[in-house]
């Protein structure tokens, strides 16, 4: 039987043949250093900043419309309150109603729910996944416009509070309950950033970087809608700013939460590269958002 050693051929040996120990110190040190120190990728990349910020603009202009289309619409038609018009800040109704009030933060909390549960069975970083996620994001963190009628005194809480007594009893409740809604959901949202990053989907250097663009591009384009409202100018800060980058702020505390806990160290996000598809959607929507929506139309009687 052939028996060739480690370096080429066998020795021949007279008698009964020693055992063949082959021991390499240097080969088995790098197998052992190969085995525990990860291996960075051969080329690093980011998602692009422009896919980023028209999917964001497009979150928040369909999250808006959840609001005021969805949510405070539905309601109408089903009590047979008549529409006097729709824009980017309100819809009017012939008659006030504390149902219709509160369904437009209603749908956007449930339309957010749903947003993400369908997010839960996407297991890679993808343009949907990522609308998906802000999407979800912009329509839970509504739920902080409860805090904000109740410091306030005004807006659909308000509304629905209207009358109740005591006064204070009210808006203490539904300060409190809108806190702990807003803070249950930059809890929840963060757990979906988590569970990418530690799939080796996110790199933690890139948290920001999904967060930033689509928060400032679906503020600016809320705000400047807000601009031509027909309603009133103190809307551009109320509805327009306050309900983009006021209600979103909670956003911006998502990068140092995930950093925090995150036992990934992945170097490299997935790429997802300049998409012209999505920039073309983002500039439609967005135009026809702030010139038809942002004055708003009115429906005849």
């Amino acid at each position: 039987m052939r028996r060739d050693g480690p370096l080429g051929n066998r020795t021949r040996m007279i008698g009964r043949p020693l055992p063949h120990i082959t021991f390499n110190p240097l080969c088995a040190s790098l197998s052992h250093m190969l085995a525990e120190t990860p291996v960075a990728p051969a080329k690093s990349s980011h998602p692009s900043l422009l896919t980023l910020a028209s999917i964001g603009a497009i979150a928040c202009i369909a999250a808006d419309m959840v609001h005021e289309a969805l949510g405070h619409g539905m309601a109408s038609w089903l009590t047979g309150n008549r529409i006097l018009s729709l824009s980017t800040v309100a819809l009017q109704n012939a008659d006030a109603s504390r149902f219709v009030s509160a369904a437009g933060t209603s749908a956007n909390c449930i339309v957010g729910v749903l947003s993400l549960l369908v997010l839960r069975r996407i297991r890679t970083l993808t343009p949907l996944a990522y609308f998906l996620w802000i999407f979800g994001a912009n329509n839970l963190l509504n739920s902080g416009y409860l805090v904000v009628s109740a410091v306030s005194n005004s807006g659909d809480w308000a509304n629905v509070i209207a009358g109740l007594s005591p006064p204070w009893l009210w808006r203490c409740v539904l300060g409190l309950a809108g806190a702990a809604l807003y803070a249950l959901a930059i809890r929840w949202i963060a757990h979906f950033v988590l569970d990418l990053a530690n799939r080796g989907e996110v790199a933690l250097a890139d948290l920001r970087r999904l967060v930033l663009p689509a928060y400032f591009a679906g503020g600016t384009v809320m705000t400047v809608a807000s601009i031509f409202n027909p309603i009133s100018p103190s809307l551009i800060l109320l509805s327009g700013a306050g309900a983009s980058f006021g209600l979103n702020f909670g956003l911006l505390f998502l990068p140092a939460m995930v950093a925090d806990k995150a036992s990934s160290q992945t170097l490299a996000t997935r790429p997802m590269p300049f998409s012209l598809l999505w920039l073309v959607v983002a500039l439609v929507v967005s135009a026809l958002f702030i010139g038809v929506l942002g004055p708003g139309v009115r429906f005849s009687d």
